[in-house]
């Protein structure tokens, strides 16, 4: 009978680990003044890691007094001995390390080559991803923009900011944030958070920038180095406006040019990731029209010409509409059901997560609490808008259904062709049990019903139909796969969106 003594297999590790007892291996650590010799097995090394297995070859190690020396002054000793302890004993505890040495744990082990100390230390920063946002905002996200390659921290880091901005953009560290990680924010369609307000502190950080340069150009010339260590000079040098030089030399406006000449430089490659056709106009000019000459002649006229004609789509920067920006006036839906339903629009799965952002507006037509169950009203608002996605809300239930009309309501009396078209069903503000039944392509000539004594109507069955001045609504199978069980349904509520495609989705 075979038996397996693992425990003691490890205790005997852990105690060669402990003792190094018989090294053959000097690997020196760390950079001036915290440089340490750690001393190893390369037995242990090369059975543990295929770098340490091509390091310690015949073809690459060095030697000297009979053992083999390494260098690796970018990895600190507390670091190296975390991995050793993996190494020799497969023991990793995370849970009392500070956030800078897990991130170096990280890239250590992904440059050595240990796949599963990188998985795990990767897999504990997602874990609690929030907690080290809300600690080191900064930091960690300078490491996701300079260490694209932990493909999954990347991502749900990202998600992260994008979902809670205010862990980044109200962080007292947010100043010195780097302006390739600040970009990096601001391509984000997810980002929820409003332009006017990314707007705002992108202003601010830009002023930051300039002050942080002036005080250090100003403390390192040589020329003002005794001026600097003054004592009584000190204010000087603090003062970032240099107002007492600006006033001694009657040059304040000529200073205010140099202010505003830095500030665009420093903010001119990051606003043209600012979606200034998102604002609201009421917004827009207070807050950037004072900063217009950042913005060329024609943007600024593109962007005036929208904001009084909101049917004129952009010429510039067509971003897809950022989540923040994004706007439903819905008393039955949330943004979240509405980018499910453009998901559909765009015949994308519910999981598809290309769609950060939305190249849609949804504008209210028709909702029947307010404007009656009237066939003729609903047609009066709704008709000739183009595609339409209609929302119904049963009474006594949760249940929301509805359908999307791609082509655009009218009162001729007759069944019209599509195949893009589709009914839906889900529980309230729900998503995960979202059901999508399109058309069936050999009954597509029945998409969608135009009757004048009708409001919306989807396929023959009728598969979902309301009659004028009825709460009951038919959906009877027979164009579109079933989406509930029953053949009736009395609504409480239904909304009627006009889906306006506004802009382009941007290639990145």
């Amino acid at each position: 009978m075979a038996k397996t003594f693992s425990e003691d297999l490890l205790e005997d590790f852990k105690t060669l680990y402990e003792t190094r007892e018989r090294y053959d291996t000097i690997i020196t650590v760390g950079k001036k003044p915290n440089v340490e010799s750690i001393h190893a097995h390369s037995l242990i090394l090369c059975i543990r890691s295929s770098y340490f297995r091509r390091a310690l070859s015949d073809g690459w190690a060095k030697r000297k007094d009979g053992y083999f020396v390494l260098s690796k002054p970018n990895i600190s000793a507390l670091t190296f001995n975390i991995i050793l302890k993996f190494l020799y004993c497969g023991i990793v505890d995370l849970n009392n390390q500070k956030d800078e040495i897990i991130l170096e744990l990280l890239i250590a082990a992904d440059e050595l080559l240990i796949q599963k100390l990188t998985d795990f230390t990767q897999e504990f920063l997602i874990k609690n991803s929030r907690k080290f946002l809300q600690q080191s905002p900064i930091k960690m996200v300078h490491f996701i923009t300079y260490n694209i390659q932990f493909n999954e921290l990347y991502e749900i880091y990202l998600e992260t900011i994008c979902k809670k901005p205010n862990l980044l953009f109200d962080s007292e560290e947010f100043l010195s944030l780097k302006e390739d990680a600040l970009k990096l924010i601001l391509k984000c369609d997810n980002l929820d958070m409003k332009e006017c307000d990314i707007w705002k502190k992108l202003i601010k950080w830009g002023i930051a920038q300039n002050i942080m340069l002036e005080s250090d150009i100003m403390c390192e010339d040589t020329n003002n180095e005794d001026m600097c260590e003054d004592t009584n000079n000190e204010d000087m040098c603090e003062d970032t406006k240099s107002e007492d030089m600006c006033e001694d030399t009657n040059n304040e406006d000529m200073c205010e040019d140099e202010d505003v000449n830095a500030l665009n430089k420093t903010l001119h490659e990051l606003i043209e990731h600012i979606r200034f056709y998102q604002m609201d106009h009421k917004e827009f000019m207070p807050e950037v029209w004072k900063y217009k000459h950042f913005l060329s002649e024609h943007l600024i006229e593109d962007i005036l010409t929208c904001f009084l004609d909101p049917d004129t789509k952009p010429s510039y920067n067509p971003f897809l509409i950022r989540w923040g920006n994004f706007k439903i006036d819905s008393v039955l839906i949330k943004k979240d059901i509405a980018l499910l339903l453009t998901k559909w629009i765009d015949k994308k799965s519910i999981n598809d997560k290309t769609s950060k952002g939305s190249h849609y507006k949804f504008n209210l037509l028709f909702r029947s609490s307010l404007d009656g169950l009237s066939s003729q009203t609903f047609h009066r608002k709704c008709d000739s808008k183009g595609a339409t996605i209609t929302i119904v809300k049963i009474q006594n239930s949760d249940l929301l259904i509805g359908g999307y009309n791609p082509l655009d309501w009218n009162s001729e009396n007759i069944m019209r062709t599509t195949t893009d078209s589709f009914i839906f069903a889900f529980e309230y503000n729900d998503p995960k049990d979202a059901t999508i039944s399109r058309i069936n392509h050999d009954n597509s000539i029945h998409a969608i019903g135009c009757y004048e004594d009708y409001g919306p109507w989807f396929g023959k069955g009728p598969d979902l139909r309301v009659q004028n001045n009825s709460k009951i609504w038919k959906l009877k199978s027979k164009s579109y796969p079933r989406i509930v069980t029953v053949d009736l349904v009395t609504v409480l509520d239904y909304e009627v969106f006009q889906v306006v495609r506004n802009v382009t989705e941007k290639l990145k």
